[in-house]
């Protein structure tokens, strides 16, 4: 359904510029180098339509981590997915087939088998769809800067 391919500048940059609204902003990227050198260090892809439009980008392993206060939460032998939609696209439904998506390209290209994503708490439309999908809340965990809490959630395939 979508091309996944590694991200590029030309990607990065237009994924930088993104900004969600209200609780969702904490999502959005800063628009500044440090954020295209996160998006270019090769665990970032992006995602087109069929229309060769940017739709998403997937994350894969550290990247998809966030920093946590407590040490153990990253620990077993699961590959971390993280990811992101376009903010036109997001709460329209999509997020199922674009989730499953990237387990897909994961499997493909990493043989993953055992998937871990880390959602805020709040975020109960996200958890929502992770249920739907298969994931299981496994660990509450604290951000180490923000102090929010955030879901670790599993899929075991």
């Amino acid at each position: 359904m979508y091309v996944i391919s590694p991200m590029d500048l030309n990607a990065a940059c237009h994924i930088a510029k993104w900004e969600y609204e209200d609780i969702y902003a904490v999502y959005s990227f800063k628009e500044n180098e440090e954020t295209i050198k996160e998006l270019l260090n090769g665990d970032y892809y992006m995602a087109h339509n069929n229309q060769n439009e940017i739709i998403g980008y997937y994350c894969f392993g550290k990247s998809a981590q966030i920093p946590v206060k407590q040490t153990e939460a990253y620990t077993s032998c699961f590959l971390d997915i993280g990811f992101g939609m376009r903010p036109d696209l997001c709460g329209k439904g999509l997020g199922y087939d674009f989730l499953k998506s990237g387990i897909e390209y994961s499997i493909n290209h990493f043989n993953a088998k055992k998937y871990r994503l880390t959602v805020a708490t709040f975020n109960k439309r996200a958890i929502a769809l992770y249920n739907k999908i298969g994931f299981k809340k496994v660990n509450t965990v604290q951000h180490l800067i923000s102090n929010n809490k955030f879901e670790i959630m599993v899929l075991q395939e």
